[in-house]
């Protein structure tokens, strides 16, 4: 007799999601459980509409407490689980039938990669594995209020990791709104249960991980690095903690205990694709142009490794590390090694934009208006491309001079979107050399800053602009 395999899923609220979702998987599973927290609109009545056995489970602030009524409820021989924003498109389907069909009568948990889109990623999803396909025993549950895992208690109990060919679409992330209020939810949760269990590395991790990423790298440091010390070496979030310790050291300006801690994760994973990229962003601050590329063209020649992933951003093996690769070259004088990789970005991902900007600005520097030209009649012609079309014009007039010309270009389209960015960052250049206005240069530099309150352009050139504006009472003369 064949495995059984039983659908689990936690829902609430998910009527727009749950009809799609299911529809994905009916047919593949024997069984359909859905645990509901507290809907308040239709869900309960789509998901039994389509088969599924629904339980209500009040929610105490714990997902894996709901997720493991779900699991009490099963009857299969296997768990599959989803969420309700995940899909299975037709090609997956038939991968996951294959892969339910040779089952093997094994304690084994088969990982599965997930793809998160991302608001205004141009398509790009963050990657991770997760595990989605496991055996269903008494000894296996969910443990942890938030980022609630699975796989610590299978690993515990014997079990094996093997990979499925399958390959999940996640869309839940999509809007900054929604990934704000999650962002929130998993702040309260992780610092709850932070306080319940202050020792607990996984905890750790993933409350520096959100500090992090809220640019609060001082408070975020101590529980990484807390996390790392009581970790087991071969734990995967060692893997990222490396890279996100980094990051948080490098808000903090410490660039060289980056640039360490990146030295100590690649002396355990040599070939890391996050430890390599942020090294080379490292060395791209400090100027170390040829280490830079070593790092880079590393991370473009090592073919990806089938290990655990946690969060990542596919493009650093990609159209990210040839753009900076490409800029690494050029600041080493190979203009013509940058060309082609800028040209390799924009046909890999035409929607980003600091490629073209690197195209354009080599150019400039090149003189080779004819081209530059060609290309903003190109982008004229497509509609989103406008935008673009009008920073190629207004920068082939700034490199000859013709500051009217170029401000022309860029105020239509600063009229119909203030925030703009390369409009707002090349009218900053145009105001700067012009030298007329410089309240409207400190004005559009503010702005940019608003935007990308790192960039370095704006930072320096604002930094002059003050300078020059300052009374000579205020300036300090180092001896």
């Amino acid at each position: 007799m064949p495995p059984r395999v039983s659908l689990c899923m936690i829902v609430k609220n998910e009527e727009a999601n749950l009809l799609e979702c299911l529809e994905c998987v009916r047919g593949l599973v024997d069984e359909m459980v859905v645990v509901d927290t507290g809907s308040t609109d239709r869900t309960r009545e789509v998901a039994a509409s389509l088969g599924a056995r629904v339980y209500d489970f009040p929610w105490i602030d714990d997902f894996s407490a709901a997720r493991n009524e779900g699991l009490r409820h099963a009857t299969g021989d296997w768990i599959f689980w989803l969420d309700a924003d995940d899909r299975l498109d037709t090609e997956n389907q038939a991968r996951f039938q294959r892969q339910v069909e040779t089952l093997p009568d094994e304690h084994v948990v088969f990982m599965m990669k997930c793809l998160l889109s991302l608001e205004g990623d141009g398509g790009q999803p963050i990657v991770a594995d997760h595990p989605r396909l496991f055996r269903r025993r008494p000894d296996v549950r969910w443990k942890y209020r938030v980022h609630e895992q699975i796989l610590p208690a299978i690993l515990q109990t014997g079990g094996v990791v093997r990979w499925s060919d399958v390959v999940i679409r996640h869309a839940g992330y999509q809007s900054a709104a929604v990934q704000q209020q999650k962002r929130l939810r998993n702040q309260r949760l992780l610092e709850r249960e932070v306080a319940e269990n202050p020792d607990d590395p996984f905890l750790l991790f993933h409350l520096g991980w959100l500090y992090q990423s809220q640019q609060r790298p001082a408070e975020a440091l101590p529980l990484l690095l807390r996390s790392l010390e009581r970790l087991h070496p071969d734990d995967s979030m060692v893997l990222k903690l490396y890279p996100v310790i980094a990051q948080a050291q490098v808000q903090l300006g410490n660039l060289t205990a980056a640039l360490a801690t990146c030295a100590a994760g690649r002396r355990r994973f040599p070939n890391d694709a996050e430890l390599l990229f942020q090294e080379a962003l490292i060395r791209m601050a400090l100027r170390d142009w040829r280490g830079a590329e070593v790092n880079l063209v590393q991370l473009l020649n090592t073919p990806p490794p089938n290990y655990v992933t946690i969060g990542v951003d596919p493009g650093i093996r990609g159209y990210l590390a040839r753009h900076n690769l490409a800029i690494v070259r050029r600041e080493l004088g190979q203009a013509g090694e940058a060309e082609v990789l800028w040209r390799q970005v924009v046909a890999e991902r035409p929607d980003y934009l600091p490629a073209w900007m690197g195209l354009c600005d080599l150019w400039v520097a090149q003189q080779r208006w004819a081209e530059i030209e060609e290309t903003a009649r190109r982008l004229e012609a497509d509609g989103p491309g406008q935008e673009l079309a009008a920073v190629f014009w207004a920068r082939a007039h700034l490199g000859r001079r013709e500051f009217a010309a170029a401000r022309q270009r860029l105020e239509p389209v600063l009229a119909r979107n203030p925030r703009a960015f390369w409009p707002l960052l090349t009218l900053s250049h145009v105001l700067m050399q012009e030298g007329h206005d410089p309240v409207a240069a400190e004005r559009a530099l503010l702005a940019v800053l608003e935007l990308d309150p790192a960039n370095p352009s704006a930072r320096h050139n604002l930094a002059l602009l003050r300078r020059a504006r300052a009374p000579a009472t205020d300036l300090v003369v180092s001896w």
